[in-house]
């Protein structure tokens, strides 16, 4: 076989770029101390760290939502320990048993802690409200305060009221259409009291929006989705209750209209109870005709101020007309004339009204979050759940201490007794709440642990299947180097034999 020059360049030069390669491969694993840079270097290899690595980031957002969850949890906690100890004072106060003027005092301090409490049933965590179940963007506990509209109005669109009510009393406005026409054309006034004054003077114009400023941090909106617009004389009443009193269920005392026949006097009967509903209402109470006493005349109950009205009925033999017939909670109006042959007359009015305990405006959905493959975790407690009765401790909290307030203000000390017991199961309650938070972050740090355990498993396989062994690498990269300087050595005594070597 003739070897040429050119096939014994070939030959030399394929032996040194394999002895360069292995060099500077093992060059490479040395400094990045991996075994695997590149797919190519181990394909089934590499493929095995992107499966460790997805298990690994997967693992990262399982520990970050249980971290997550166990903070959230954690405030909820703190909170609901805060409610146990405010709920412990006002049973104190309740069982204190001392004279009028200190239950006087008593039933102050319930009515600082009712404040406290709205303040930490409105709790949030960052910019999230802890107490409102899914809808965690609304504030939980709040005063919804309805707009009633005047039966002799001829608007009949939509009434909405916004913002928080920030007066020191409670209060009534009322709002008075001086000139008809759609939002942007009508124009209005606002009165504080009672129609003495009205402001602005003059007159200004509803916005194309419908929204008025009635003062005090409230608004008014008017919706034009009805078939008659605003109409001069046209009066809305909007009752606002003082901050911190307002989570009353209460009866205000009914009222006579002014021009009504009947000159006697009406009043709260023994058998009405704290009102029931979830909504402020104004209950009136219309005669149809006149010339007769209770028992005669016949009537009308309106639950919305007088928009609309139920059928006619005669009124019972004896003094009293129930106009909310909730069982428990009754609104009984009992009417004493004022002598003989004060009778009723056709369309006299007689008003009263009704103040809601808070409204909850969250919803009782649980928030969960992902803490394993299929696997979800609850992390809240609905206010809901934890303060009213539609929760599993079936007490309003609010209504419980309300009650209570008042009972001490009037010296009612078995009403006082039975709030106690009420708030009693409250306690309990929270107290569940409070074990159920504390279980639920046990097994959310178990299950951190566990996941601590499997990253650090991962990390190892990762590491088995990518990095070097280093003492292994430098002594096999020794080797490597001696054998590429014999290589260059060999090539350099074969480059220098030719032909002529072999003639002598």
């Amino acid at each position: 076989m003739r070897i040429t020059e050119n096939l014994k360049f070939q030959m030399l030069m394929n032996t040194l770029s394999l002895a360069q390669k292995n060099y500077g491969s093992l060059a490479e694993k040395m400094a990045s101390q991996k075994n695997i840079n590149r797919p190519s270097d181990d394909p089934i290899g590499a493929t095995r760290v992107l499966n460790y690595r997805s298990v690994r980031e997967s693992i990262a957002q399982y520990q970050r939502n249980i971290e997550n969850a166990n903070a959230w949890m954690e405030i909820t906690e703190t909170k609901l320990e805060s409610v146990q100890e405010l709920i412990a004072e006002a049973k104190e106060a309740g069982l204190n048993d001392q004279s009028s003027d200190t239950q006087q005092v008593l039933a102050q301090t319930v009515g600082s802690i009712i404040e406290e409490l709205q303040s930490l049933a409105n709790s949030k965590f960052g910019d999230r409200y802890l107490f409102s179940g899914t809808a965690t963007d609304t504030e939980p506990f709040s005063r919804m305060i309805l707009p009633v509209s005047a039966s002799a109005n001829t608007f009949d669109g939509s009434l909405y009221t916004g913002g928080t009510y920030t007066g020191a009393s409670d209060k009534t406005f009322t709002v008075r259409v001086v000139n008809g026409g759609a939002p942007g054309a009508a124009t209005y006034q606002v009165s504080e009291d009672g129609g003495t004054t009205w402001l602005p003077d003059p007159a200004g114009t509803v916005p194309v929006d419908g929204t008025i400023t009635l003062g005090d941090g409230l608004t008014l909106t008017f919706v034009d989705d009805g078939s008659n617009p605003l109409t001069a004389g046209d009066v809305f009443t909007v009752n606002a209750y003082e901050s911190g009193t307002a989570t009353a269920p209460r009866v205000d005392d009914p009222q006579s209209a002014a021009n009504n026949a009947f000159a006697g006097t009406v009043a709260l009967d023994a058998a009405s109870g704290a009102y029931a509903g979830e909504t402020n209402r104004t209950f009136v109470v219309k005669f149809v005709n006149g010339g007769g006493a209770v028992g005669d005349a016949d009537y009308q109950i309106s639950a919305d101020g007088g928009q609309t009205w139920s059928a006619t009925d005669a009124a019972p033999w004896g003094t009293t007309i129930t106009v909310d017939s909730t069982p428990g909670h009754e609104i009984v109006l009992e009417f004493t004339p004022s002598g003989p042959g004060d009778n009723f007359a056709e369309n006299d009015l007689f008003y009263v009204r009704v103040q809601a305990s808070w409204n909850y405006n969250g919803n009782g959905e649980d928030l969960s979050v992902h803490v394993g493959k299929g696997n979800t975790a609850t992390y809240n407690v609905s206010g809901e759940e934890a303060f009213t009765d539609r929760g599993r401790g079936g007490v309003d909290l609010f209504a419980a201490l309300e009650t209570l307030k008042t009972a001490l203000e009037n010296g009612d000390r078995d009403l006082v007794n039975e709030q106690v017991n009420r708030l009693t199961v409250v306690q309990d309650h929270i107290r569940e709440q409070i074990a159920s938070v504390g279980a639920r972050m046990s097994g959310l740090n178990i299950t951190k642990e566990n996941y601590q355990v499997l990253d650090e498993k991962m990390s190892g396989l990762i590491s088995d299947t990518e990095e070097v062994d280093l003492e292994a690498i430098i002594v096999e990269f020794q080797m490597k180097e001696t054998a590429l300087q014999a290589s260059y050595a060999m090539a350099v005594e074969i480059g220098k034999k030719s032909i002529l070597d072999f003639l002598t």
